[in-house]
């Protein structure tokens, strides 16, 4: 899901085959440029993906952290999403990393079991403020911590109040519902709108694919294979078809078109979709684009298990430090300060996610309102439901969101049927991490 420079698709893969096979040759005995300077500072290098907000936050941080250290210096490397993994493939292939790197969770194993990370655990990170379960995210089996999570998303229907309201249809107890109610209270707004849907197509969500899995038992990965079979793949894209065969959402064209596009332009966020599955913090970005607060509910339950959400807290990002990186311990230092300081957390606020450490969360809601307050209270009220953490990609496993997006547009248009698309999904993903 989630930044200005992102399309809606959702992550991308690790570029090309080139990308991948670029940080084959990197290790822990790699050296970067960081290190000392010829004036005993000690230098850092940071980089991170996302637009100019985010860029002014995370300078503020900087800018808190060396008046607190200024014997160290820290040099930003912002990029935009669409080029970020390949640059960061080629500077690990040159033994150039950055220090400190802004890590998704789905390119964390890729780059962990090729040596490029560095065990944070047993480098000093402290978690000690986290609140309980939030510090386990970020373990790959055999490299140790080798991310700790930004922020905390959960997946989120928003809704648009106005059309429900003009539509004449109640707000849902989202403790209760089902996909099936979602579906008749979308057709209803549909029905009753003039040029609006009651909701987007969820064939291309990987969102919506990974808690469809969920609410069965399954997931996308177990114990590093495939978690998922094509019976189980077959009965998700069979549930998604009953929105593409009803006058709910958009037709295959426009959601083609709308997943695209940035959210500034979504039917959602110029006011011609009643409901979309997004991550918590894309909230505020879809209430900016559409002029007014929105309304944030738990995803339906499967038919039968109302109740039964099986939600999750996504870490919204990680981060890492290079294992080439020439001063390491003043890396983690530097990590502690920014996920557990107050002055790191009034900067940051909830752009990255809900903070972890639980006296700078406190500190943040206090300063929040609308609907970035009414994220991170949505936040707090599903965290004592949600399950356990998704399993962490395998390598290989970041081609997933790709290639689900490719096989859910053929099953879209018409090209696949059902178990086609679950036969692709299976076999191809099989082949990415074999």
């Amino acid at each position: 899901m989630e930044h200005a420079a992102v399309t809606r698709r959702g992550l991308l893969a690790l570029g090309a085959g080139a990308s991948a096979t670029a940080i084959a040759s990197c290790g822990p005995n790699a050296q970067s440029d960081s290190g000392s300077a010829a004036d005993g500072a000690t230098e850092l290098r940071m980089t991170w993906w996302g637009g100019e907000t985010r860029r002014e936050l995370t300078d503020a941080v900087v800018a808190e952290y060396t008046d607190v250290a200024p014997e160290v210096s820290v040099s930003t490397e912002p990029s935009e999403f669409s080029g970020y993994w390949d640059k960061l493939a080629t500077q690990t292939a040159a033994q150039d990393a950055p220090d400190i790197i802004q890590m998704e969770e789905a390119y964390l194993t890729e780059y962990a079991e090729r040596g490029a990370l560095l065990d944070l655990s047993a480098a000093g990170l402290d978690t000690s403020g986290f609140t309980e379960g939030l510090a386990d995210a970020g373990v790959i089996e055999g490299a140790g911590q080798v991310g700790v999570r930004g922020g905390s998303n959960a997946p989120v229907m928003l809704v648009n109040p106005a059309l429900f309201e003009e539509a004449g249809v109640d707000m849902p107890d989202d403790t209760a519902w089902t996909w099936d109610e979602q579906l008749a209270i979308a057709e209803e707004i549909a029905a009753a709108s003039e040029g609006a849907y009651g909701t987007s197509q969820f064939v291309v969500n990987p969102v919506v694919f990974r808690l469809w899995l969920r609410q069965q038992g399954l997931g996308i990965w177990k114990d590093g294979e495939l978690g998922f079979d094509v019976d189980a793949a077959t009965a998700f894209f069979e549930f998604a078809d009953t929105v593409l065969n009803s006058e709910a959402g958009p037709a295959a064209e426009q959601t083609q078109e709308d997943n695209a596009g940035g959210i500034e332009q979504s039917l959602f966020a110029t006011g011609r979709q009643a409901m979309t599955v997004a991550w918590t913090n894309q909230s505020v970005a879809f209430g900016n684009a559409l002029g007014s607060d929105v309304a944030l509910l738990r995803l339906p339950t499967a038919p039968g298990g109302a109740g039964d959400h099986q939600m999750w807290l996504k870490p919204g990002i990680f981060w890492s430090v290079a294992s080439s990186s020439a001063a390491p311990d003043v890396a983690v230092e530097f990590l502690n300060f920014l996920l557990n300081s107050p002055d790191s957390g009034k900067h940051l606020g909830v752009e990255r996610g809900i903070p972890p450490n639980a006296e700078v969360r406190d500190l943040v809601k206090g300063q929040l309102e609308g609907t970035e307050l009414s994220t991170l209270e949505f936040v707090e009220a599903v965290t004592p439901e949600v399950g356990p953490d998704p399993e962490i990609a395998p390598m290989g496993g970041s081609v997933f969101e790709s290639l689900l997006e490719r096989v859910g547009e053929s099953f879209m248009f018409g090209q696949i049927d059902a178990e086609g698309a679950a036969q692709s999904m299976v076999d191809e993903l099989g082949a990415a991490i074999s």
